[in-house]
């Protein structure tokens, strides 16, 4: 399903007065003008406060805020969709159940004190017009059949686009499991608008959206195999540090995690555009400081040929930890 929601905007809007870059980049105009008018007194309060607090002492940001919002029910008063102490696998390791909780807490109130419900609710013509247009271009432009013929059937799957109306050009793919039932997210910020300041989407996006959804496929299986992965993953880190971190990816973890996305998504485009299109996109991401992306993605092509012997991306991946160990720039 695609929607704008009340726990997303409600974090998205503590987290840019609480003065994290990512938070800050709204290109709504209208939407960029009321949030400023109706919330810029309040950065002293102490939710945004407690916010730029733990993005100070734990790093959280990015994508962070939207891996608890998805945790916790979307209504207000925020609550916990899951219980978060003993703290789920799924929720970003920067928080923890004492900060998560504070902050939910935090929230609450800084809500009520600000009326964001009514905020929320004046704005609901604007988030009806974006859905309806992320909606068409979705149902024209996106193969979301793809997953499954990639990745392996993933019955228990739900998707979910959730418009991060405050967001910009920033993109989050956090999951939850909530039951037998997996929830995985494209937090897709919205960065483009018409003369009249609706949001508008196009197939350029499509990427986008495919690279958040592959997070919640690819981050599991990276993460399983994080101490065979070391080795390559800090030796190839070393080498695009600096490039890396200019991007927000300031670890070989996460280095290696985007990788095996990007790769991803190279497949998906030759399966949707062509090759030709596909290698223009590795070029894309090796220019980004990937640079074993081509290469990756043709591993990833013995992948999708062998399907007897590797049903799944997670009985293939001792290929994938090869690869990298034996990878030189």
């Amino acid at each position: 399903d695609v929607s704008v929601q009340p726990r997303i905007e409600l974090i998205s809007i503590l987290f840019r007065l609480a003065g994290h870059q990512a938070y800050n980049s709204c290109r709504v105009p209208s939407y960029n003008k009321d949030i400023k008018e109706h919330f810029g007194d309040y950065k002293s309060h102490a939710a945004p406060r407690f916010g730029a607090e733990q993005t100070r002492t734990r790093g959280v940001g990015y994508d962070a805020p939207m891996s608890l919002a998805i945790h916790l029910k979307n209504e207000l008063p925020l609550q916990e969709l899951v219980p978060l102490n003993p703290q789920p696998e799924s929720l970003d390791k920067r928080w923890t159940p004492q900060t998560s909780r504070e902050f939910i807490r935090l929230a609450n109130q800084f809500a009520e004190d600000t009326d964001f419900e009514g905020f929320y609710k004046a704005h609901q013509p604007l988030y009806n017009q974006a859905v309806k247009r992320m909606q068409a271009m979705l149902a024209k432009e996106v193969d979301m059949e793809w997953f499954d013929s990639f990745f392996g059937e993933r019955p228990r799957a739900k998707y979910h686009i959730v418009l991060g109306m405050a967001n910009g050009g920033h993109c989050y793919g956090p999951h939850v499991t909530i039951g037998n039932e997996e929830h995985l997210y494209c937090i897709l910020g919205v960065w483009q608008c018409d003369r009249e300041g609706i949001p508008t989407f196009d197939r350029s996006m499509t990427d986008t959206i495919v690279h958040e959804f592959t997070h919640s496929y690819s981050n599991p299986l990276v993460d399983a195999h994080l101490d065979e992965l070391e080795p390559a993953g800090k030796r190839l880190f070393a080498d695009v540090q600096d490039q890396m971190s200019r991007q927000a990816y300031g670890q070989w973890e996460i280095m290696m995690r985007e990788s095996l996305v990007r790769a991803c998504g190279v497949r998906y485009v030759a399966a949707t555009e062509g090759d030709e299109a596909a290698q223009i996109f590795a070029r894309e991401n090796a220019d980004r400081g990937f640079k074993w992306t081509l290469e990756l993605a043709e591993l990833l092509a013995e992948y999708e040929a062998d399907r007897k012997t590797y049903p799944t991306l997670d009985d293939f991946f001792p290929n994938i930890v090869t690869f990298f160990n034996g990878y030189q720039l």
